[in-house]
C-alpha cells in the first residue's frame, strides 16, 4: 500500500498534532476540512465518517475519543489493511502522552513511529522476516533504519537489531560501538554468491561521530552478528560462506582490518561479525543453515 499522507488532529478542535506527508499540504486546513465533513455528516444524520474519496485518493479515517488519523493513499481496494493501520497509528500516538493537549506544535518525536508503520506496508516480505527475527534474537528490530556511513553520507540495511545491553547497575555497557548492533539482509528470492558478497563487503561502511579532546572524529564500527535470510541459496553462494572462518559453533567475518589506521583505542584486536543463516518458508518455521 502506497501511503501518501498521515495527519493526526484533535477531534474536538480540528487542530493537527502531528503531520506527515509526502506534498507541501498544510495540515492545519486539511484536517479543518476533514472536522467541517465530519460536522456535516453527523447533522445530516448519515452517521461516523470513516473514509471518502476524491477522483484520485481515499482518506481513511480512525476516530478515537480525543483524536482522529487520517491517512492519505491512492484509491485501491484495501480499506480494512488501512482502516487497521490508522487505527494503530492513532492507539500508538495517544498511548505516547503526545495527545494530552491540543497544540500547534507538530510533534516531530512521532515520527520514527509513522515511518516504522509505513515501512511494514511497503515491505510485506520484510515485515515478515523483522517479526521472525524479533521473536528468534534479543533487542530492538527496525525496518530499514537510516545509518551513518564513514563517508558521511546516509546509508542503511533491512534490518537492524539494537540489543542495548546493559550492565548489573543498568546502564549501557562499556564496548567498541556496534558490539550490540546485529544487521540482517533479507533476500525475497534464491541468494547467490553476488547478493553474499555484497552484504558482507558492506558490514564495514558505518560509523558514528565522536568527540575526543575538542575534535570531531569519525569512528567506524563492526556489528556484532550478521544474519541473512533468504528463501533459498545456490551452491556458489554455500561455496562462498564455506570459506569463512570458523569459530567454534559459527562462520565469522572478520573485522580486525577495518580499524587500521583510525589509531582508535579500546577496540579488541579479535573484532569478528558472527554469521548466521537462514533459509524462509512460507508455511514452516525458518531453518538455520549450518554452514
Amino acid at each position: 500500500m502506497d501511503i501518501e499522507g498521515i495527519v493526526i488532529f484533535d477531534a474536538a478542535a480540528g487542530v493537527p498534532l502531528f503531520s506527515r506527508m509526502k506534498t507541501k499540504t498544510d495540515p492545519s486546513l486539511f484536517s479543518s476540512f476533514i472536522a467541517a465533513i465530519a460536522h456535516f455528516t453527523k447533522e445530516m444524520k448519515f452517521g461516523g465518517l470513516s473514509s471518502f474519496t476524491t477522483e484520485e485518493k481515499v482518506i481513511y479515517l480512525a476516530p478515537r475519543d480525543k483524536i482522529v488519523t487520517a491517512l492519505i493513499a491512492p484509491k485501491k481496494k484495501e480499506y480494512e489493511q488501512a482502516y487497521s493501520l490508522a487505527d494503530e497509528l492513532g492507539r500508538q500516538f495517544e498511548e505516547s502522552g503526545l495527545s494530552s493537549e491540543a497544540s500547534t506544535t507538530l510533534y516531530s518525536e512521532f515520527t520514527e513511529v509513522a515511518d516504522q508503520y509505513l515501512r511494514k506496508i511497503q515491505n510485506p516480505f520484510i515485515t515478515r522476516v523483522s517479526e521472525f527475527i524479533q521473536n528468534e534474537y534479543d533487542g530492538k528490530v527496525s525496518i530499514r533504519p537510516s545509518l551513518m556511513k564513514q563517508d558521511g553520507s546516509q546509508g542503511t540495511v533491512d534490518l537492524l537489531i539494537d540489543a542495548g545491553r546493559k550492565d548489573s547497575n543498568g546502564s549501557d555497557s562499556a564496548g567498541h560501538f556496534g558490539e550490540n548492533y546485529s544487521f540482517v539482509k533479507v533476500i525475497d528470492t534464491r541468494a547467490g554468491r553476488a547478493h553474499i558478497i555484497d552484504f558482507i563487503d558492506s558490514l564495514d561502511n558505518f560509523a558514528v561521530l565522536t568527540m575526543r579532546k575538542d575534535e570531531m572524529l569519525v569512528q567506524p564500527y563492526f556489528p556484532a552478528r550478521a544474519i541473512i535470510v533468504a528463501r533459498e541459496y545456490d551452491s556458489a553462494a554455500i561455496e562462498f560462506l564455506k570459506k569463512l572462518p570458523q569459530g567454534k559453533d559459527r562462520r565469522y567475518i572478520d573485522g580486525a582490518y577495518l580499524f587500521a589506521g583510525f589509531k582508535l583505542k579500546g577496540i579488541p584486536k579479535d573484532t569478528k561479525c558472527i554469521l548466521d543463516v537462514w533459509e524462509w518458508h512460507d508455511d514452516q518455521t525458518p531453518v538455520r543453515i549450518d554452514i
